[in-house]
């Protein structure tokens, strides 16, 4: 080095600090893309459970209603008793069963069909029209003991649920009743469509023997390789038959997440095309390697250039940049001459000056933020809470329940005039509460009291206090979704007050659900109290923030154990020297 003159000394300092940079880019983009990768397939696996989780939830309750309707007294009375009715009776009871099994039917977007074989009646009963048969091959496929074992089962492109009284698997006589309940396969498809919404991917929900599957953006040979390695992995281990890989085929390569389910006895998978996910970082990294090249080039065109007459300018440069260092953004230098010197000044000003913009915007992006956080619940409305509902209003006019229909009516407009509300980002705790009483009535039409519910008075000192919008129903929203939905009965639900002498209020919402485990309490806790570092703040840790950023670090939301046994969950406000909440 010593021997060399100042223009390949130039050179070489230039490639020894930019050889390291792009390295390090290259490294950052392989980071990226494995970052990039994992956030996918986690994004993915969490798709894949709560998709799951809602269909058995949804089949579950309706294998439940199905088991129902077998014991119910005008079908079992069709049954046993058709013999003994005249035509009249039989009649009525014909069209009370149909108006029965049409309910049954309009109770959830995922059911087509409802259908009931009497074989005392010799005839069939279904929600949808008045054929009276159904095909011998298809009531033998009812009556399959393996099918009625299982919650579903495929029979010539269609998905059933099959019920029957008495069970015939244990009795092994024929049966009284055999009910009926054909899914919806269009409503499965429009749902696997969803989740695999944005990344041009697909979604399939198949049977563990592959008998049956149904699915949404995949090509036939896709669909028959996926079939075949996840019916691999079932067989092999079935702790294999949850989790995520990737799937290389001849029409490209996939991402996959996939979930097995032991109560539906079947597999949910969403794929997504690799090559789409990740074509913008292989760009960046040609991005890369194309710059490393044009800037070897530049460095040994513009070094002889640098090294001459650059002392004075530098200086000037250097002692601008100490002066930006201590925070005058205020400086600005300028050159004379229209050389290198001159644009580089001009960039220099040019920077600050998009720095002091920048620095504006970054302190308005924060305060939008913020904002953008307080109103993010308005327009969090359960798609299955707004369909259950209707179906309710639909099955209470259909049976002529008017006086009931009027309430359900009002309280479901109190609801949604709430919800759909713009303009103040803070409401009373009485209006709040007002909101949380209306979506706890319109639940005890859908439980039909099968959950009881105590609610105390709210603290009249309390009820002007002001609290940021949507902060008690979704928490009774979670006890009914997480705590209370699978109870078949005695579900309880305490909302209660407890002002403390510090000036803080405490609501409480506890429930007696059984399926809230020590693990699972103890990762709620966690992803409460790191709220603050949270990537996406919504639902429990949106209401925590909000709560924190209102009323301060000692406030916001607490989760423990209920003495009822299920979740207790603590939302704790301050009220100032005047009365109001702060």
């Amino acid at each position: 080095m010593k021997a060399l003159t100042i223009y390949p000394k130039l050179v070489l300092s230039f490639l020894l600090m930019i050889i390291p940079i792009y390295l390090s880019s290259l490294f950052m983009n392989q980071s990226g893309h494995d970052v990039v990768k994992k956030q996918i397939s986690a994004s993915m696996a969490s798709r894949v459970h709560f998709y799951l989780s809602s269909l058995e939830t949804e089949l579950a309750r309706l294998r439940r209603l199905q088991m129902e309707y077998v014991s119910d007294d005008d079908l079992l009375s069709l049954g046993t008793a058709v013999s003994r009715m005249n035509d009249f009776e039989r009649s009525r009871t014909i069209l009370s069963v149909k108006s029965k099994l049409y309910l049954l039917k309009s109770s959830s977007p995922f059911v087509e069909n409802v259908k009931l074989y009497v074989p005392a009646l010799g005839r069939s009963i279904m929600a949808n029209n008045y054929d009276d048969t159904i095909p011998a091959a298809e009531l033998a496929a009812m009556l399959e003991p393996r099918n009625m074992s299982s919650t579903v089962f495929g029979f010539r492109d269609r998905l059933l649920l099959s019920g029957v009284y008495p069970d015939a698997i244990y009795v092994n006589r024929k049966p009284v009743l055999a009910i009926e309940i054909e899914l919806s396969k269009a409503e499965i498809v429009r749902t696997l469509s969803s989740m695999a919404n944005g990344e041009q991917g697909g979604a399939v929900w198949m049977s563990a023997d592959s008998a049956w599957n149904v699915a949404s953006g995949l090509k036939p040979q896709v669909l028959t390789e996926l079939s075949g390695t996840l019916g691999t992995k079932l067989a092999n281990d079935r702790a294999s038959a949850t989790g995520q890989f990737t799937m290389k085929t001849e029409a490209g390569s996939f991402f996959v997440a996939h979930e097995y389910s032991t109560v539906l006895d079947s597999t949910l998978a969403v794929l997504v095309p690799a090559e789409k996910v990740m074509q913008p970082l292989n760009r960046h990294r040609d991005w890369i390697w194309l710059l490393s090249l044009i800037a070897l080039v530049l460095v040994v065109a513009f070094s002889y250039w640098i090294h001459r007459l650059i002392h004075k300018p530098i200086k000037r440069l250097v002692v601008s940049f100490r002066k930006v260092e201590k925070g005058d953004l205020g400086v600005r230098v300028y050159h004379r001459n229209h050389d290198e010197f001159h644009y580089l000044y001009n960039q220099f000003n040019h920077m600050l000056g998009r720095i002091e913009s920048l620095i504006g915007e970054v302190y308005e992006q924060q305060i939008r933020s913020q904002r953008s956080e307080l109103k993010q619940l308005q327009s969090q409305i359960n798609p299955h809470f707004f369909y259950n509902s209707f179906f309710i209003l639909q099955g209470l006019v259909q049976m002529r329940e008017h006086e009931l229909a009027d309430r359900m009516f009002r309280h479901l407009g109190s609801y949604f005039q709430f919800i759909t509300r713009n303009g103040a980002e803070t409401v009373t705790l009485e209006q709040e509460m007002k909101h949380a009483s209306s979506y706890v009535e319109i639940q005890k039409f859908r439980f039909s009291g099968t959950i009881e519910v105590e609610q105390e008075e709210l603290p009249a000192a309390w009820a002007q206090a002001e609290v940021p919008r949507l902060i008690v129903q979704p928490l009774i929203e979670n006890a009914y979704l997480h705590g209370l939905e699978n109870k078949t009965g005695e579900g309880r639900l305490h909302i209660g007050f407890r002002e403390e002498p510090d000036g803080r209020l405490r609501i409480e919402i506890e429930d007696n659900g059984e399926e809230l485990d020590e693990l699972r309490l103890e990762r709620l806790r966690k992803s409460v109290s790191a709220a603050d570092r949270a990537i996406e703040t919504t639902g429990l840790l949106n209401i925590h923030r909000r709560l924190q950023l209102k009323f301060g670090p000692d406030c916001g939301l607490s989760l423990s154990r209920s003495a009822l046994g299920g979740l207790k969950a603590e939302l704790t406000i301050r009220q100032d020297k005047k009365g109001d909440a702060t």
